[in-house]
Order: C-alpha cells, then structure tokens, then sequence
C-alpha cells in the first residue's frame, strides 16, 4: 500500500469532491483544515505528497512555504481554481512539484500523484526540530529554492546526454513537461517549455537534443517563426521578436495584446494570433506591434492550437478529436474536418502545433509525459 497523501482543504464540499478522486486512484487521503493542523500531524503521516486547495487562507503560496520550512524535499501540489500559467511558474519556482488547474478531475490529478509516488522515500525526510519551531511560530527557514535552483542550473548539461524515446516512426517523447509551442526549420524542430523557461533545439530526424537555450526572463506560451526572426507570446500577452542567433537575442517586442494569446504563427505575408480560452483568432499586420486587422470566431469546438501556412490555417480541436482546416480569407469557414488518431488517448492535451512539408507537427501533454508527433496533411 503506497504512503497516503494530505490534503489541506478547508471547504467541505471539496473535500468531499477530492476524497472521491482519489479514492478512485487507489490512495489513500488525509484531510487538514488548515496549516497549522497539516503540520501537527505531517510526521506522524509521513505522507507521500501534500495537496494544498486554493481560494482559502493562507493562500497556497505562503501554505508552500511553510511546508518547504519543515519539509524540504517533501512533494507540495496547489490545486488552483483558476487556469494562471504565470501562478503555476511562480508556485514551481517556489518550489511546488507541479501545479494542477481546475477543474481537479481524476484524470488531471492521475499523472500528478504517480509523479509524487515516484519520489517516496527521499521526499518525507522531516526536520522534527523545524516543525516543532513552526507550530510555535512559524519562523524556522529551511530554503527550498537552492534545490531548485540547482536542478535549474543543470538541466542544459543533463538534458544533453538524452534523447527523447520514439514511441512510433513519428511520435516521441520529450525530457521536458510542458511543451507551448513548435517551429520547423532547417532540418531542426524548435520548442519552447513554460516550465523550464527554455528553448530546446531537436534534430528533426531522431529528436535528440541539439542545443537548449535558457530563457530566464520570458515564460513562452506560443511561438513562431520568419525567415529572419523568432517571436515568442509570453504570459503577460507581449510577443518578442528575437533574432535566429544561438541566444535569441531580443529585438523588439509588442504591446500586451488582447486577447492574451496562446498560439501564433505567421502566414509568409501576416501574423495569426489565436487564444484558447475565447476562441477569438487574430489577423495582424506585419510590423513590430503586430496591429490588430481583424478579430475572428473560432468556428469549430474547443480550440487547443492553432497554426498557419500560405494556404490555411490549422487548429487542433480537443472536444471535435480533430484537425480542423480554415480558409485565410474567412477563418470563420471550415474547409475540412479530419479526426486526429492522437485523441484516441483520453489524456492527450495538444498545446501547440507547426506546419511544413506536407506534415501538421504537434507537441502536447499526455499524462505525465509530454510528447511530439507529425501527421501528413489532410487532404
């Protein structure tokens, strides 16, 4: 039997909720109201992980910090109510093993407690001294951030030495979470990660490694690319142009845009911007602000990525399982609808998608890994 994990969660009817999903992945679950009451009995639990709600007090970010105090290397999951990719960066920054966004069904938790299970027994080593000094006052600092910052100054040399497993002839997985966004250039596949703030070069042919740029200031949630130029959308709306240089050096950048966008591509004449929560798609001019021409509908599902060519634009749809082909005259006209063998994977979260030679490329989540696949173009 795996060690439980805790939970902190004042609110009862989520309470109620989280004890259902995860006594449906088989753990078992111990409830605190609150933090102080966490921490009186977190080394009697020795849990494997600690789950801690959002939208109660203390928020999760000082909740985290507590824990980290007592606990360094003990695995801490927000559940957050809201969708915040640049919350989630922060929290993982602080420390947190991930963060899981609402809504906190067994699927999205699933992948989550296997990865805690998979630390267990490094994980729960706590300092008896230190938590007996926070229920008192909360005031002992065990540091947390060295471990990740560690891990952070290391990656570029230990993602070197590995490549991705093919899966299949044109799918592989990555040594990276949480892929935003995919170009295809000269024989080489650019992705970028909102985790680990990076830009990692693969080649085309086997997917291994090439080269991993660190970007420290920037959390990528989208890019493209021009002959001459990359562009990355950040969380804050702002898309930066950078040159093709081996550090993308920044050139200039935009205004926030709005909606906030999570796919771009560029067409060989405009820019495309579409967001998926509104599913508003965006024709822009071709100048360093990328002025807005004209805001279209979305016409399929549920937009998950989006992507552009000379001749269409392409979106992968999670709830039509689809591809959907647009017309760059009228993107609220559908030209086809072909089905996407990928979705036949319950779990398969597509975040970003490229088009070139006849192939639609695709980089996304599927439970706790993240992977790329290509298929030829639908007809």
């Amino acid at each position: 039997m795996p060690p439980p994990v805790q939970i902190i969660c004042a609110s009862e009817k989520d309470r109620t909720f989280l004890r259902g999903v995860f006594a449906a992945l088989g753990a078992e679950a111990v409830f605190s109201a609150d933090l102080n009451d966490a921490l009186a009995v977190l080394e009697k639990t020795r849990p494997a992980a600690v789950f801690v709600a959002d939208g109660e007090e203390p928020p999760p970010e000082v909740q985290l910090r507590e824990l980290k105090r007592v606990a360094p290397f003990l695995p801490v999951v927000p559940l957050l109510k809201r969708r915040d990719a640049g919350r989630a960066v922060e929290l993982m920054k602080a420390g947190a093993l991930d963060c899981a966004q609402a809504p906190w069904t067994e699927e999205a938790l699933r992948p989550l407690y296997r990865k805690a299970l998979r630390l267990t027994g490094t994980a729960v080593t706590l300092d008896s001294n230190a938590l007996r000094s926070r229920r008192r006052s909360l005031a002992l600092a065990l540091a947390a951030f060295f471990a990740f910052a560690g891990f952070a100054g290391g990656f570029y040399y230990g993602f070197r030495r590995f490549s991705p497993k093919a899966l299949q002839p044109h799918s592989f997985l990555l040594p990276y979470a949480h892929p935003t966004g995919i170009v295809i250039r000269d024989g080489s596949a650019l992705i970028s990660d909102w985790y680990s703030q990076a830009v990692y070069e693969h080649n085309l042919k086997n997917f291994g490694i090439r080269r991993v740029t660190s970007l420290p200031e920037t959390t990528p949630v989208a890019m493209t690319a021009t002959p001459d130029f990359l562009w990355l959308a950040g969380t804050d709306g702002v898309l930066q142009k950078r040159l093709l240089d081996a550090r993308y050096t920044p050139v200039t950048k935009t205004p926030p845009l709005s909606p906030r966008p999570d796919s771009v591509c560029y067409d060989g004449l405009y820019y495309w911007t579409a967001d998926s929560r509104t599913g508003r798609i965006v024709k822009r001019m071709p100048n360093d602000s990328l002025t807005e021409l004209k805001s279209f509908a979305y016409p399929g599902g549920k937009l998950s990525a989006l992507t552009c060519d000379k001749r269409f634009l392409w979106a992968a749809d999670g709830s039509l399982k689809s591809v959907l082909k647009m017309s760059l005259d009228d993107p609220e006209r559908v030209l086809s609808r072909t089905e996407l063998k990928a979705y036949s994977s319950r779990t398969l979260k597509i975040t970003a998608m490229a088009a070139s030679g006849g192939k639609l490329w695709f980089a996304g989540e599927d439970g706790d890994r993240a992977l790329v696949f290509f298929e030829n173009e639908p007809k």
